[in-house]
């Protein structure tokens, strides 16, 4: 229980810590409101079930010691990313509504969290150097300490990330909606520069 508790504290800590997940939370729910900012955050925990199945399978591990590979996704996380901040860019300057159906526009919203998440190759680096120092069972299968640790890590991601998504809509009247697409293209064009410059 010990070791659980601990885990629980530093991944908290660790999600409260600014980096690019949190700070597209605040700037999605800034920008386009409470729905988007939400299914932006299922997307990110939909990315974190797949990070943990590489932990799982082994392949967090695999991907770690051969550089050629992560150098890959990040640059193609690199392309993504600076594609979609491209995008919001244009849409700035052209200073037009983008009318999107309700369903179109969650999809996306939750497809950008899906890839952000997935193409950022640290995170399963850091599941893999994280997740061993917490097992907390010497009856349980290493693979099931690792489900196990990567479901409540998912939970308590969720739950602050919402948390952060619903907090951050109370300032949107501050600013104004073009701006906002200028600076979430920005950090969408910076994200992509940061993952594959570290």
């Amino acid at each position: 229980m010990e070791q659980l508790s601990s885990f629980l504290f530093a991944s908290i800590l660790l999600t409260l810590s600014p980096g690019p997940d949190l700070l597209m939370v605040i700037a999605k729910s800034l920008e386009k409101g409470i729905s988007a900012a939400l299914y932006f955050t299922a997307g990110l925990m939909t990315g974190l079930c797949g990070h943990t199945l590489l932990l799982v399978l082994g392949w967090a591990q695999f991907i770690g010691e051969r550089p050629e590979i992560v150098m890959w996704i990040k640059i193609a996380g690199c392309v993504y990313f600076s594609y979609l901040g491209a995008m919001s860019i244009y849409r700035h300057l052209k200073k037009k509504d983008q009318v999107f159906f309700e369903n179109e526009f969650s999809e996306r919203n939750y497809k950008e969290g899906v890839w952000m998440n997935l193409l950022n190759p640290k995170v399963s680096l850091f599941f893999w150097l994280f997740f061993p120092g917490f097992l907390f069972s010497e009856s349980w299968s290493i693979e099931g300490q690792y489900l196990f640790l990567g479901l409540l890590f998912l939970i308590q991601a969720t739950v602050i990330f919402s948390l952060v998504a619903i907090f951050s809509v109370q300032f949107k009247r501050f600013f104004s909606r073009y701006r906002l697409g200028l600076i979430s293209g920005l950090l969408w064009i910076i994200i992509g520069c940061y993952l594959v410059l570290t």
